[in-house]
C-alpha cells in the first residue's frame, strides 16, 4: 500500500486520538517501517491492519466502523494529493464512472507499483448506480467511506446497499448507491 494511505492515517489518528494514541499505537505494533511513511513508498498491507485493529482496542470502536471513517477522512487527502484537473468532474455519479478508467490509470502512471482496486459502474440508474469494487485487500467499506465523503463534497445526499461483500466470501463487492 502507498505511503500516503499512511500519512493520511497518521494524521486521522493525531487529529482525532492525539498524538500519543499514534505513539501508543506505534509501540503495540512493532511495525517493520517503524511508523516512518513516505507518500510515494510501498509498504506492506499489514501495517495498515495491524494499526487499525490497534486503534480498535484502543478506542473500543469497531474496526469496520474505523475502516469506514478513515475512508472518509482519505478522500481529501487523495483529492488533494492529485492534479486540479482529475477532480474536476460535474457530479458524484461522473466521478465514480472515472475511477478505474481515468483517476487510477493516472496514479499507476505517477506510481508504477501502486495496487489500486477495481471500482467500475455496471449500471446506471436515473437515481443511481450499482458500483463493482474487487482488490485482494478486501477494503470495501474504505472504499464506502470514500464514497460517502465524495458524495458530500458534491452536495449529493446517498444510500448504499452493500448487496454482496468479498469479506462474506464473494468474488467481488456489488454496492447499490442510490440519491436520497
Amino acid at each position: 500500500m502507498k505511503g500516503a494511505v499512511f500519512t493520511n492515517f497518521q494524521e486521522m489518528i493525531e487529529e482525532q486520538f492525539g498524538m500519543e494514541c499514534w505513539e501508543t499505537l506505534l509501540e503495540k505494533c512493532n511495525l517493520p517501517s517503524g511508523g516512518i511513511y513516505t507518500s510515494s513508498e510501498t509498504y506492506d498491507d499489514e501495517e495498515i491492519l495491524s494499526l487499525v485493529v490497534a486503534l480498535s482496542e484502543h478506542s473500543s470502536i469497531p474496526v469496520p466502523d474505523l475502516v469506514e471513517a478513515f475512508g472518509r477522512y482519505l478522500y481529501d487527502g487523495l483529492a488533494h494529493s492529485l492534479p486540479p484537473s482529475m477532480m474536476d468532474f460535474p457530479d458524484l455519479w461522473s466521478l465514480l464512472e472515472a475511477v478505474d478508467s481515468v483517476i487510477h490509470v493516472e496514479v499507476n502512471k505517477l506510481y508504477p507499483d501502486a495496487s489500486t482496486p477495481s471500482i467500475l459502474v455496471t449500471e446506471k440508474r436515473d437515481n443511481g448506480v450499482t458500483l463493482y469494487y474487487q482488490s485482494p485487500r478486501k477494503l470495501c467499506l474504505l472504499a464506502i467511506g470514500l464514497i460517502h465523503k465524495a458524495a458530500e463534497s458534491f452536495d449529493t445526499p446517498i444510500t448504499i446497499k452493500h448487496t454482496c461483500c468479498m469479506n462474506e466470501g464473494a468474488d467481488h463487492c456489488s454496492l447499490v448507491i442510490e440519491r436520497s
